[in-house]
């Protein structure tokens, strides 16, 4: 069967490295559920997205976000406002910069701006039943503590996650100083006739990794597997 979610790995060796390391249970969880295939070529990506039974593009390093891979960018964005799901996660946000993310998500027309990155306790929005459905979304942890890279200027509907007026920054170093609630370290949007992901946290959080399932799950073909099931 052919690949349903590629993994778009065009980091750097040591990006690479890190990612084998810290993300194999993630990893071998996805290929339970779904066929998978890598790419660390983009030279390559244009004919695997045209595959019709690929469905989920995964980016989980900073690689894509470099300049030299513009003319990737604007594919991608052609496959998700086709139909298709791409998600930035696991170390995109770690190995990326502001300037990289936001011409990136300028790319696929998106008004999102690189934001704050600390530690604090966020809670699921409550327009996660609607964005997930409340079987998937009832998965999903209520509340937890993760260090991200947060997205600015999302739409009220598209925050996955929020802060609350009780959220402080955790660090050992700083004061536990309020969290700006304009920005949301997990985006769920649409865009054009697919779905753009986002997870801005870098440690590989328990609450993260069912974000991330429920997130592929979105996928049609993944709805078939369910109702098979």
């Amino acid at each position: 069967m052919s690949a349903q979610v590629l993994w778009l790995r065009l980091g750097e060796e040591y990006q690479l490295e890190i990612f084998d390391d810290l993300y194999k249970d993630l990893l071998a969880q996805i290929g339970k559920k779904y066929t998978t295939t890598e790419s660390k070529d983009a030279g390559a990506v244009k004919s695997l997205l045209s595959s019709p039974s690929l469905k989920v593009v995964l980016v989980p390093d900073g690689g894509l976000s470099l300049g030299k891979f513009t003319a990737l960018q604007i594919q991608l964005a052609r496959f998700v406002k086709a139909g298709g799901i791409l998600i930035f996660c696991c170390l995109f946000s770690n190995f990326t910069t502001p300037p990289n993310a936001d011409r990136l998500y300028q790319n696929f027309d998106m008004p999102w701006k690189y934001g704050d990155y600390h530690r604090s306790t966020f809670y699921l929005s409550q327009k996660a039943k609607t964005v997930f459905g409340t079987a998937r979304a009832a998965t999903l942890e209520r509340e937890y503590s993760m260090k991200a890279v947060h997205i600015k200027d999302a739409t009220v509907n598209s925050k996955v996650y929020v802060p609350l007026e009780q959220s402080r920054v955790q660090s050992m170093v700083f004061p536990p100083s309020a969290v700006d609630q304009s920005q949301s370290p997990a985006v769920w949007t649409k865009c054009g006739e697919g779905s753009l992901g986002y997870i801005g946290d870098v440690n590989n959080e328990e609450g993260t990794r069912k974000l991330l399932m429920v997130m592929l799950g979105k996928s049609r073909l993944a709805r078939q597997w369910h109702r098979q099931e």
